[in-house]
């Protein structure tokens, strides 16, 4: 148990560090191609010297993104809940962030050589792999649904106890009662009668012509429980 919580910090602790350095190479990159000669030299007759620069920066913090991604995933516990569905989501999540991202980056840097024809077999190769990465999310998703589904469950549970109860007045006592009580605790008078469906015992209420279940036809053919 220590060396898994011991695991997850090394692995939370690493993320971080990814993390700082790779906001440091974005600021650097950034504050380089402000810099008025980046701006006038030219690289291969065909980039600025700033555009260069900001696109390795860009490179390099996307490689280490990946590394950064990779321990975010491996320290999140797989402990049920919405942590584990982002666990489960977490490397197509990630692959599909590094592909769109890719493709925008390498772009930038092919476009000046393409023809017509070759910005169309790029694009459809971009589109076809960021679909079939996008499949790969969201049968993850799918697959590790049942978790949010748990956490979302237990977060409404826990809303409804800050809920206040509604009350009532007993009409024969006059004691403050819950309103979807049956009887009065305190001289034990029926408050509510629950109907029933005559053809297959569903509770239907009062006002109901037909049955949400079976579709009977209900009028006062309704049977009262006691």
């Amino acid at each position: 148990m220590f060396s898994l919580i011991s695991s997850s910090s090394n692995a939370w602790q690493r993320a971080a560090q990814l993390l700082i350095t790779i906001a440091s190479i974005l600021i650097i990159g950034k504050l380089i191609t402000l810099v008025p000669v980046m701006t006038e030299l030219e690289v291969a007759g065909v980039f600025k010297a700033a555009a260069v620069v900001w696109f390795l920066a860009r490179l390099a913090a996307l490689i280490l993104f990946y590394f950064f991604a990779s321990y975010v995933i491996e320290a999140i516990p797989n402990s049920g809940g919405a942590l584990s569905f982002a666990k489960g989501i977490g490397e197509p999540l990630t692959a599909l962030l590094i592909v769109i991202t890719v493709q925008a980056l390498f772009w930038e840097l092919l476009a000046p050589f393409v023809d017509s024809l070759g910005r169309t077999i790029y694009h459809s190769s971009a589109i076809i792999l960021i679909v079939s990465v996008s499949i790969w999310f969201v049968v993850r998703a799918y697959r590790h649904a049942t978790y949010l589904v748990d956490t979302f469950a237990k977060l409404a549970e826990m809303l409804s106890g800050f809920l206040p109860e509604q009350k009532l007045a007993c009409q024969q006592c006059g004691a403050e009662i819950s309103a979807n009580t049956h009887f009065c605790n305190a001289c034990g008078h029926k408050t509510q009668s629950s109907n029933t469906c005559p053809a297959c015992g569903t509770a239907v209420s009062v006002d109901q012509q037909y049955c949400q279940n079976c579709g009977s036809t209900l009028g006062k053919t309704a049977v009262s429980g006691s």
